[in-house]
């Protein structure tokens, strides 16, 4: 069975340093870092991988959008806009591998996501896949008339059948405070199947106190698969009953935590859409996320093999 995934966000210029006066060009942005690990840890033939945006008819982004093909992601959902341009973000990194983000995205083509300028075509699209994924940061760059066009488009897609996936991913640069986060999170969670949380986000968003709260929180707003990510201390997996803890990889070194959530989140997605139950998906993912934190940047090579690629296939 060939699944159909959409995932809606925004895909950037990533530029990363080399040395203090050399950067590496990428391009990257959370939502789209998950469909290329998902697209990456599929089993071949099993899943048809659309990333959902807008974008401008500059340059990098014609590059940008040549980059998704060769990491196995599809563009059949997103549009050009006219005079339109790519956002950008610079990273920087201290001596343990933890990251500092700085923006330059205020006249990204993708805020026009659910606008005036994203054809209403593109919602009926949407909504007959199997799974829809998003993000807080998705929500962060919308307006509130777009993310109410959002959460139709998510109930649609959930009476034809399909799962919403939703991974809260704060930044609070993004939002005006954390109650205004908490207000939009709050919508799409209770429209959400699987949660894809990290804990300190939902911590600094929600107040949660601990993994346990945020796995109640969200079992209450109706929630019932759920993720809770918690960096060097792994995972809690969770249903409508059950809690498990999964531990992190040991000793792995770390150069760039970058994307490291997003990995998780793309193979977790891709086990489970093979039937494989959460604990394997949980397994597949973090070892995946260590293998993405010993590497610069927020993806992968394309051509590189990954040890949860081969975990996924079994």
């Amino acid at each position: 069975m060939r699944n159909r995934i959409a995932l809606i966000g925004e895909c950037m210029i990533e530029l990363s340093h080399l040395a203090p006066d050399r950067l590496a060009v990428a391009y990257a942005g959370d939502a789209f870092n998950v469909a290329a690990y998902l697209a990456r840890t599929a089993a071949p033939g099993t899943a048809d991988v659309q990333f959902v945006t807008l974008i401008g008819d500059d340059p990098y982004s014609t590059r940008m959008r040549e980059s998704w093909a060769a990491h196995g992601v599809n563009a059949d959902h997103t549009r050009a806009i006219p005079g339109g341009q790519a956002g950008l973000y610079l990273i920087r990194t201290d001596e343990n591998g933890e990251r500092t983000f700085h923006y330059y995205r205020s006249q990204s083509a993708a805020r026009g996501l659910f606008g005036s300028a994203h054809p209403p075509e593109i919602d009926d699209a949407i909504a007959d896949h199997d799974l829809v994924y998003l993000s807080g940061i998705t929500l962060s760059i919308l307006g509130s008339d777009a993310r109410g066009r959002l959460l139709a488009v998510l109930d649609e897609t959930r009476r034809r059948g399909g799962r919403v996936a939703f991974d809260t991913n704060y930044r609070p640069a993004g939002w005006p405070s954390p109650e205004a986060a908490a207000e939009a999170m709050s919508a799409v969670l209770t429209r959400t199947d699987i949660a894809l949380p990290t804990f300190t986000d939902d911590q600094a968003v929600f107040g949660d106190r601990a993994p346990a709260d945020t796995v109640s929180r969200l079992r209450r707003a109706g929630v019932t698969e759920m993720a809770v990510k918690r960096g060097p201390q792994g995972c809690v997996i969770a249903d409508s009953v059950t809690n498990l803890k999964i531990p992190a990889v040991p000793h792995v070194q770390v150069i760039d935590t970058t994307a490291a959530g997003d990995a998780f989140n793309g193979a977790y997605l891709a086990t489970r859409l093979t039937g494989a139950p959460q604990r394997q998906a949980a397994e597949a993912a973090t070892a995946l996320a260590a293998q993405v934190i010993t590497h610069r940047g927020a993806l992968l090579p394309p051509a590189q093999p990954t040890q949860a690629k081969s975990e996924a296939s079994h």
